[in-house]
């Protein structure tokens, strides 16, 4: 019972037109200072994004690039071991 009566008292808060009004932004102003403030925003936003991605990628490119450095020491170090030979 308690959930319909939130629910009611959201739809008819939605129903009024005064709270519904659009912004700035939505009404598309594109000189408005509004408008620019938003645009930079997303970019800042984009950025942060893109570097986090990129960051990403080159944490696993640097595994892999570790992970052949390894594989080619333990391989060194097997050869070393079957042929007799110490010095590395």
């Amino acid at each position: 019972m308690r959930y319909l009566t939130l629910l009611l008292v959201a739809f008819v808060l939605m129903l009024q037109h005064n709270v519904s009004f659009a912004c700035a932004v939505c009404f598309g102003d594109p000189n408005s200072k509004m408008m620019q403030g938003m645009n930079s925003a997303i970019f800042v936003l984009l950025g942060f994004i893109g570097f986090l991605l990129v960051s990403f990628g080159a944490f696993f490119l640097n595994f892999k690039s570790r992970s052949r450095k390894y594989d080619f020491i333990m391989e060194q170090s097997t050869e070393a071991q079957t042929t007799g030979d110490v010095n590395l």
